[in-house]
């Protein structure tokens, strides 16, 4: 019996209940396309009918013989680790980088997938000790008055074991929440009060919107002596580092630099007030740093840099009613409210703004780090402890090259992981271009990277080569390459795309057919083996054990440990000796096992619910953020300097004459416009704005190029007939593309070609495909658009643009604005004959396109196509 809810106690201390994921691990375990044995590719890349069955020997054999060869001609930087979290028990990547580094060590990466821009904003404006922009615990909403959520559909995307529960007894409890979404998800659903539909990407303007209501209409009741000693460059005046800390020039806000100027354009009312020195300096378009035949060279989109951010400037943005924006920031100013922020509103082309301007708005209405008061990403009420599996590394190959510290002033505050990684969603461009000093992107590190890079790549249980990642047919292009990726090795469960492009497929164990941990909110998870293993699946412990016996490593691999599931059971006991977990948890490792499940709940109660940056809050002095300020950073030059050391050219000397400028923060140095190559606009600048992305839309009707808040064009989409935005989401039925095989759940919304209910053949082949032909991926259409397309609920469409083509079935519903389409995100691509996706994958027409500042994904919403029926 599989049993997947915990039951323990009540209150603060609940049963741990099991998603329907989870609740379909019976048919996840038992499936006729399950990988077996393991296979090697004869064919092309991607040909399913070329694999050919192997031994374990002959595997380990081949790929530890061309291991040897690319570390004897480009060393350990021949060899990628990339991304993958399809394993959350550790074993994939843990025991792979401990076999990578007995040859030297790998090559890897910095971020993710999920959240880019917040783990890159992050550390900067609010000190580099946060991962995230936290916020505080779900229990501490409880103490609000108002919960908002942001882009955050826990409901849904199942963001940690019980924090919808948790939510929805908060809504019980009497707090109301307002939801600001794009779609009416079952989150908002559930537990909104009050909704507020807005056109994705265009977070920042609403916040800057409501900032200058506040600004301008009750400055009297703003606390501006607060906001300067919690935050750095909102105003022009009162600058100064936490006490103690020493200040240096290079990071002075110039008149006119500050936040609050940006906001108010060319209105004095702060200049007047004393807290600014000097009407905003910025421009009011801004440019790219593209390649000289990118489709955005010399384009340039509106930052109204000269313009004051009204709700009624806002309004046309947005699609939010300028009065209703009003109401939100009075809200915020007279309220105790808890902002929780998902990751969907960051995962565009211009991502960082609306994170950086999140925490400026924090301070301004005083809403972090007090009881019922925060803003950011929930946090856990107490740091849970995983048992170590005892797979000691030295993590990666540091590549030195990619970053120049002569252009950082101070790096104490620089992460670590980005000087010597690149950023993982430019790792297709990076194996593409290795050491020919050119980027697909105009990417600096990109462009610094080594010949030799990801001639190797292995694939831990991950399916982010292709299918996860934006653009499948271009990465699909750069990885069937063999003279740029000599080998690939996956070891998975099932003939993802990304496996089918591998040159060997390993078949590695499931959660349930080995032993493991797993922390989730506050809790720890014991994974027992309740399962025999089918075929000749083995653990990826296993694995790494044959393939450092190959390499001559195996003694050094197991490191005084047993082989096998004997080994991995006592490197989790010597770990959970090693962290003295049993005084922790209140339990022996026996016990933990039996029960399946230690919870630290008893070690907090309502007093002591968990609340982000409280110390700083209570004495800046004494507890100082990790910033170069001390404070948190509205006005941060840390995060230029960071651009520009990572070899990105930050002067736009193709579109700029330098109008309207007076002083610029620029490598260390201020510096006057127009005088020699310092002239013109940046590409990236000291404060955060709102900049349109590069194939979003606006609410205002973007036809009309006479109308300045019409969404600029610079790629063209409008011309192109692209008259729709693509926006996706987490489906409850898988987590990222894992389990999207699995019918139990698919079942419950994929339709076929006439709209039914679709079955899934349980004695298909992994040969087979993702699922049978002329069954579709559904997308959310609203009954406007369906009118005006002549499409109804069950019929088969065609989504297109330059990228590619895609099937799907199509759901009319007013849950969704018009002029705007919803699809999962995950599911697996196939293309039959003529080219065409008929497994729904979103990233079939999803841009490779890095955001502008930490190059992250931008596959959630930014992205333009049209609909047609088919």
């Amino acid at each position: 019996m599989i049993r997947t809810d915990k039951s323990i106690a009540e209150g603060d201390d609940p049963q741990y209940r099991s998603c329907v994921r989870c609740h379909s691990r019976k048919q996840w375990f038992y499936r006729n396309d399950r990988l077996l044995y393991p296979l090697k590719q004869t064919g092309n890349r991607g040909d399913v009918n070329g694999f050919v069955r192997i031994s374990w020997d002959q595997a380990f054999t081949e790929i530890a013989a061309k291991m040897q060869d690319v570390v004897s001609r480009f060393g350990a930087k021949g060899i990628h680790s990339i991304y993958s979290s399809g394993d959350q028990t550790g074993w994939a990547r843990n025991s792979l980088h401990r076999l990578l580094n007995l040859l030297g060590g790998y090559t890897y990466y910095y971020t993710d997938y999920s959240f880019p821009a917040l783990e890159h904003v992050a550390p900067f404006v609010e000190g580099k000790s946060n991962f995230l922009p936290n916020g505080n615990a779900y229990q501490d909403a409880l103490r609000s008055d108002r919960v908002v959520m942001w882009g955050f559909n826990p409901h849904e995307m199942i963001q940690a074991t019980n924090a919808g529960w948790y939510l929805t007894q908060v809504k019980e409890s009497g707090v109301p929440f307002t939801y600001i979404d794009t779609r009416l998800s079952k989150s908002a659903a559930t537990l909104a009060d009050d909704y507020i539909n807005i056109m994705p990407c265009t977070d920042g303007a609403l916040l800057l919107a409501m900032m200058y209501h506040l600004l301008k209409n009750h400055l009297a009741d703003l606390d501006t002596d607060f906001i300067k000693t919690y935050m750095y460059g909102f105003f022009d005046t009162g600058n100064t580092f936490v006490a103690g800390r020493t200040a240096n020039a290079a990071y002075a806000v110039p008149a006119g630099g500050s936040l609050s100027a940006f906001i108010m354009g060319n209105e004095n009312d702060l200049v007047t007030a004393g807290l600014n020195t000097g009407l905003s300096i910025y421009p009011d378009t801004i440019g790219y740093n593209v390649n000289s035949t990118d489709v955005l060279h010399g384009k340039t989109v509106h930052v109204w840099g000269q313009r004051a951010k009204t709700p009624e400037w806002a309004e046309k943005i947005t699609g939010i009613p300028a009065a209703k924006i009003r109401e939100l920031a009075e809200m915020y100013l007279t309220k105790k409210v808890n902002t929780f922020i998902g990751g969907g509103y960051q995962r565009h082309t211009e991502s960082e703004q609306a994170i950086w301007l999140h925490r400026a708005f924090s301070v301004v209405t005083k809403n972090f780090g007090l009881a019922g008061q925060g803003s950011g990403y929930p946090v856990s009420n107490t740091s849970q402890s995983n048992p170590s599996q005892m797979l000691s590394n030295t993590n990666s190959v540091s590549l030195t090259a990619l970053y120049d510290n002569t252009k950082v002033t101070d790096l104490t505050y620089v992460p670590t992981g980005q000087r010597y990684n690149l950023p993982v969603f430019v790792v297709p461009d990076a194996v593409d271009r290795a050491g020919t000093g050119t980027s697909k992107w105009n990417d600096g590190q990109v462009k610094a990277i080594h010949a030799g890079f990801g001639k190797i790549i292995f694939a831990p249980a991950g399916n982010i080569m292709v299918n996860q990642s934006g653009d499948v047919n271009y990465n699909k292009s750069v990885f069937s390459d063999k003279t740029k990726c000599e080998m690939i090795v996956t070891w998975d469960h099932f003939m993802t795309p990304s496996a089918a492009m591998s040159d060997y497929i390993l078949p590695a164990t499931m959660q349930g057919e080995k032993p493991a941990a797993i922390t989730s909110t506050e809790a720890l998870l014991r994974l027992n083996k309740v399962n025999d293993i089918p075929g000749e699946v083995l653990s990826e412990y296993e694995i790494c054990t044959g393939l450092a016996e190959k390499l001559g490593k195996k003694s050094d691999f197991l490191g005084g440990y047993a082989e096998g599931q004997e080994g991995m059971e006592a490197r989790l006991k010597a770990g959970w000796d090693a962290g003295n977990l049993s005084t922790k948890y209140g339990m022996s490792y026996d016990e933990w096992c039996e029960k399946g499940i230690a919870t630290l709940h008893g070690t907090y109660n309502a007093s002591t619910y968990a609340i982000s940056h409280k110390a700083f809050r209570a004495n800046p002095v004494t507890s100082p953020l990790n910033s170069a300020s001390g404070k948190f950073e509205a006005f941060c030059a840390n995060m230029v300097e960071d651009y520009e050391a990572r070899h990105h050219e930050n002067i736009d000397t193709v579109t700029s004459d330098g109008a309207g400028l007076t002083t610029l923060y620029h490598g260390g140095t201020l510096y006057t416009a127009g005088t020699g190559a310092n002239a013109g606009r940046r590409f990236v600048y000291p404060i955060p704005m709102y900049i349109p992305t590069v194939e979003g839309r606006h609410a205002v009707d973007y036809t009309d190029p006479s109308d300045e808040l019409a969404h600029d064009d610079p790629a063209g989409v409008d011309a192109a007939g692209y008259k729709y935005t693509l926006h996706t989401w987490h489906l409850m039925y898988r987590s990222h593309s894992t389990l999207n095989n699995v019918a139990y759940l698919n079942e419950n919304f994929k339709k076929d070609i006439h709209g039914n209910p679709s079955y899934l053949d349980p004695g298909r082949k992994y040969t087979d495909g993702v699922w049978d032909d002329n069954v579709y991926e559904p997308i959310w259409l609203n009954p406007s658009d369906a009118a005006d397309l002549g499409l109804a609920t069950g019929d088969r469409a065609l989504i297109e643009n330059a990228r590619g083509k895609m099937y799907v079935s199509v759901i009319v519903t007013n849950r969704v604005a018009r002029k705007l389409i919803h699809i999962g995100q995950g599911a697996w691509q196939k293309q039959n004959a003529q080219g065409v996706d008929i497994g729904g994958c979103a990233n079939t027409v999803i841009t490779a396109r890095p955001s502008r500042i930490c190059k992250g994904m931008t596959s959630a919403n930014d992205c333009r196509v049209k609909i047609t029926k088919a």
